[in-house]
């Protein structure tokens, strides 16, 4: 499996585009894509979003490269980073990348204490069910306005096209699996 700076690297040389004319396009220094392409930075999603758009593909072809019919094995190391502007939340995406096919899925870490992201940042269809499900911590998760406080493996289905976000109520780092069905 290719990192996602070896693939925005492969796609910018597809089109036959330089470092800076790639910068250029989405609006970034071209030693920002210089350490995005060689694994230094860790991008945004707001960055990803630039490149993607830039390059003219969708988020997702940043993250899977693969052929299909083959078997992917993702290993700790190798989870695509995703952080946030102004929050302390990070995706580690998993499995097939980020918002390809079917089931998507992310463990998310949040520092202590830190609200999340909520869905006015990240879009998600009405009718996309989320399941979410409190790997280490204790969480309130805030959905339609009403406050759920679930821990350590417990878990709640969603539709994630209705308002929700989730805040870290503990001392330590809280995370959480996010699938995301359909």
């Amino acid at each position: 499996m290719s990192t996602l700076g070896e693939r925005v690297r492969a796609l910018r040389m597809e089109r036959r585009l330089q470092q800076r004319q790639l910068a250029e396009n989405a609006d970034l220094t071209p030693s920002m894509v210089s350490q995005i392409e060689s694994g230094r930075l860790t991008p945004s999603l707001n960055t990803l979003g630039k490149i993607a758009a830039a390059l003219g593909v969708p988020i997702a072809t940043l993250f899977d490269g693969r052929p299909a019919g083959q078997i992917s094995i993702s290993r700790t190391k190798d989870y695509p980073k995703v952080s946030f502007d102004g929050s302390s939340e990070q995706w580690a995406i998993l499995g097939a990348g980020l918002f390809e096919g079917k089931v998507r899925a992310v463990v998310s870490t949040l520092g202590p204490r830190s609200p999340g992201m909520t869905t006015d940042k990240v879009v998600i269809k009405p009718g996309q069910m989320k399941l979410f499900y409190v790997i280490d911590g204790k969480v309130a998760l805030h959905y339609d306005g009403e406050r759920h406080v679930l821990e350590t493996g417990d878990s709640a289905l969603l539709d994630g096209g209705t308002p929700h976000g989730w805040d870290n109520l503990g001392r330590k780092p809280a995370r959480a699996l996010w699938v995301i069905l359909g």
